[in-house]
């Protein structure tokens, strides 16, 4: 988790506060701004400066420790933000230099605006004295969007009595509203490190739901128009591939080059189009793949920076899973249903390729935000080829386009309601899909108190049939105060299924939560503690039909110390026995599982140490059966310097007898007219995990940086007894026998060397290794499946190198 707001701004959501909230008055200047850190113009002594600044942490709402002062100057291109921060030892200010959009071990400053006063959407940015610049896109439900990334301008200086720095942010970064005079939503924040204390220009109270809601004012802005906005980055990608598979003699290699663009053009001063044609996404970090054992599908984190920037009004409702796109292909069994005799697959791409992808994104004055968001997908084919040689192919992904609309409307009292849908149409016989959300999120003007809530209908059109479905939620809440609570009730008929373009791993099912939590945020039990706090929840599950599946209680404490180490631990419960519905991979049974007890816990040390160590860990105890799960995490980073930093992860993973699916088998009727049935049959197994990770950050420069990941996983599953699956979800003796053993190994490699020579502008230069193993005979122990990943398995490498200009029309214009 970064250092900046990202705290604050996940824990609330927002409304009115009664105390009164600071104003500072911009001075417009037309006189130049040298950016040297140095607030030496006589133009800034024109600016009343903004002080008074008071702690959030670690203790709230006590007079900051040390002297700010901020001033604001603007012009007709930009706004100017200069701020002074006094400390009465300046040779202990922290300036770890890191990469963009990581804040390290550092002080910084920085200034959030919420143009529109919508209290629910606003821009975030950040710089350091070692000059790292942070910048972020902040929505009420997506907490900061850390990959949207801005071009401005920030430079820094240390001072005999502490250190200053200037931001220049041209409106071409902002979005607000046309009006001869403005006033836009603003505070300030400051951290000085070494003290791990963070303090705003308007006082943030923990307690009180919200953050711009909070802030102040800046007044004085008169007659600025937002620029023409119009801006092209065109890349140019090169690659040197090479792929190897078991048995051949060496490996293959190729070469390729691509070129494309992205495109962003403001459509009124409000929306924006960002638009990427023929894209590439060769920078992206490496997937963590692991061995899947269960129904559900793996999750994959999204990497694609379009996809992730700006994209909060498309994530809102979770009915928008962005890897769906250019992802797996729609048919991926089909080469194999098809395939002939004599016939050996030669191709199988396993990804769709995109032709392109846009968005239109923005929010009117009236609060009205609007998000259109289109890509289309090509058309994928594996090719077989036969004993003489002749060449087919067989299309496993078909020509597909993929929609997404939303009208988000800000109401009073911070409140929202959102509209949502999502299309999938897909050329020929192929299923189409649409999916429309509403969603609200209504505060009382006490902002004491919300109701939140969402319904969801899902279509598909298969051929020569449809299919609906629907979900709907309802909460009520506490939201502010030391106590808070909700009661919530859910339910997702057994026919929705968002999954063309969302994820849901179950549907069938309905939910009824209760959680109670407290938070205190001052020091107690003489001072050892700075804060903590305590919470429970309790649950009850039914399919939709109102069958029983489960029923639990959780509750956890937590706490941070005075020297900083952070302590979490908790307890789940379930007392009686769950059925789970999904785990046997057939329509109508279901799999009985013991009642159980998990403990865990994890704690942190001091992040502003040199070595930081934190872990988790995590048990389960099964009630009435011999069986037990075992989950151990810890992770160590050991900064050297201010510039280079290594850490290290390990997690081992043991679930000894753990039940689950092997195998089905459909036996016929004793006569053509008599039903037959499906026997299921499940394994009890022991399962261990372990993965490793290897990471190192060199910053040469705030804008250039070299970064190495190194990943093995290994997953080992051996069986121990095989059962048949009973119709009322017992396990039953049987006589089955098969190997379902397994053995998987994933070894990654990404070496990332990334220089910004330009505002806006990157070249990377990466480096890709991936060798995956997968036995059907479990190893003995970890170091000889490791072992095993450096013999005759399939691996891929590349080395590419990526340049991407950034292109401004108002730059360009002078």
């Amino acid at each position: 988790m970064k250092l900046a707001l990202t705290y604050l701004l996940f824990a609330c959501s927002f409304a009115l506060s009664a105390q009164q909230k600071p104003v500072l008055t911009a001075v417009r200047t037309e006189a130049p701004i040298k950016m040297d850190g140095t607030l030496d113009e006589a133009a800034w002594s024109t600016a009343k400066p903004g002080s008074n600044f008071t702690t959030l942490n670690p203790v709230p709402g006590k007079p900051a420790s040390e002297r700010t002062e901020v001033r604001v100057l603007y012009n007709n291109v930009g706004l100017y933000v200069g701020a002074m921060l006094y400390d009465s030892q300046p040779d202990s200010i922290l300036r770890e230099l890191t990469e963009r959009d990581d804040l390290g071990n550092t002080d910084f400053f920085g200034l959030s605006i919420d143009a529109y006063n919508s209290g629910q959407n606003g821009f975030t940015f950040i710089t350091t004295p070692a000059e790292v610049q942070f910048d972020a896109q902040f929505s009420v439900n997506e907490g900061e969007d850390e990959n949207w990334d801005a071009v401005w301008v920030s430079k820094s200086a240390l001072q005999a009595d502490g250190w200053s720095t200037e931001i220049f942010i041209p409106y071409s970064a902002l979005r607000f509203p046309s009006q001869d005079v403005q006033q836009w939503t603003i505070n300030f924040v400051r951290q000085i490190q070494r003290k791990r204390e963070k303090v705003f220009w308007s006082e943030i109270d923990p307690n009180v739901d919200g953050y711009f809601n909070q802030s102040g004012k800046l007044e004085g802005l008169r007659n600025i128009k937002a620029p023409v906005r119009i801006q092209a980055t065109p890349f140019v990608a090169l690659y040197a591939l090479s792929a190897r598979q078991p048995g051949d003699d060496g490996a293959s290699t190729g070469t390729s080059i691509t070129g494309g663009m992205d495109l962003k053009v403001g459509l009124n001063e409000a929306f924006t189009l960002d638009m990427t044609l023929v894209p590439d996404f060769g920078e992206a970090r490496s997937d963590d793949q692991i061995l899947n054992l269960g129904p559900f599908e793996q999750r994959f984190d999204e990497q694609r920076a379009f996809f992730t920037e700006g994209t909060e009004l498309f994530n809102k409702g979770g009915f928008f899973y962005s890897r769906r796109v250019g992802g797996s292909n729609h048919n991926p069994g089909a080469v194999y249903d098809q395939m002939r005799d004599g016939e050996t697959i030669m191709d199988n791409p396993g990804r769709a390729t995109l032709y392109n992808a846009f968005k239109i994104t923005g929010r009117t004055a009236g609060g009205t935000g609007v998000g259109f968001f289109n890509a289309v997908e090509q058309k994928t084919y594996a090719t077989l080829q036969n004993a003489e040689g002749e060449e087919r192919r067989v299309k496993t992904n078909p020509l597909t386009n993929y929609n997404v609309a939303v009208v988000d409307q800000n109401l009073p009292n911070n409140s929202s309601v959102t509209l949502i849908n999502t299309n999938v149409l897909r050329e020929g016989n192929e299923t189409d899909a649409n999916v429309t959300g509403l969603l609200f999120d209504l505060h009382n003007k006490a902002n004491e108190y919300s109701v939140r809530g969402d319904f969801g209908l899902s279509q598909r059109f298969l051929p020569g049939e449809k299919s609906t479905g629907h979900k709907a939620s309802l909460s009520l809440n506490k939201i502010s105060g030391n106590w808070t609570w909700t009661l919530r009730a859910s339910e997702e008929s057994d026919t929705y299924d968002p999954n063309d373009l969302g994820l849901l791993f179950s549907n069938n099912e309905r939910f009824f939560m209760g959680r109670l939590g407290y938070n205190y945020n001052k020091p107690f039990l003489n001072g050892f503690f700075l804060n903590g706090g305590a919470g429970a929840w309790a649950g009850y599950g039914t399919l939709y039909t109102n069958e029983f599946t489960n029923a639990g209680t959780e509750m956890w404490v937590y706490a941070q110390t005075k020297h900083f180490w952070n302590l979490n631990f908790w307890t789940e419960t379930e007392f009686a026995n769950s059925y789970d519905y999904f785990e046997p991979r057939v329509e109508g049974r279901y799999l009985i599982n013991p009642a159980f007890r998990n403990f865990g816990g994890w704690f942190g040390t001091d992040n502003r140490k040199a070595v930081r160590f934190n872990g988790n860990f995590n048990t389960n105890g099964y009630f009435g059966a011999d069986r037990s799960d075992l989950y151990l995490n810890a992770n160590l980073r050991y900064r050297m310097s201010d510039r280079l930093s290594v850490s290290t992860g390990v997690f081992r993973g043991r679930d000894r007898n753990e039940v689950g699916y092997v195998h089905q088998e459909t036996v016929a009727g004793p006569d053509p007219t008599s039903p037959g049935r499906t026997d299921v049959y499940m394994g009890r197994r022991n399962v261990t995990s372990i993965d490793g990770n290897v990471s190192a950050k060199y910053s040469f420069t705030a804008n250039m940086t070299l970064n190495l990941r190194l990943r093995h996983y290994w997953s080992g599953v051996r069986y121990n007894k095989f059962h048949l699956l009973g119709e009322e979800g017992d396990l039953r003796d049987t006589d089955y026998a098969a190997n379902h053993d397994r053995d998987f190994d994933a070894f990654n490699v990404d070496l990332i060397y990334r220089w910004r020579f330009a505002p806006g502008s990157d070249m990377f230069l990466v480096y890709k290794s991936a060798i995956t193993d997968f036995d059907e005979q479990r190893a003995n122990n970890f170091g000889e499946s490791f072992r095993d990943v450096w013999g005759d398995t399939p691996r891929n490498g590349s080395v590419s190198l990526k340049v991407i200009y950034w292109l401004d029309y108002a730059s360009l214009r002078g």
